[in-house]
């Protein structure tokens, strides 16, 4: 298989500063999401 870029493929295009208010924002609700839900689950599991 043969595989070729171009020069607008390989240009991101749009994205969000990480350290803009947005991109901390994003930042800290995947952060909670990830590490919240197990962590509930553990918690609040089912109890026979």
């Amino acid at each position: 298989m043969i595989f070729s870029t171009t020069q607008k493929v390989s240009q991101v295009i749009g994205g969000v500063d990480i350290l803009s208010p947005m991109g901390l924002a994003i930042l800290t609700i995947g952060i909670l999401f990830t590490l919240g839900v197990p962590l509930t689950m553990i918690l609040k599991g089912k109890k026979d």
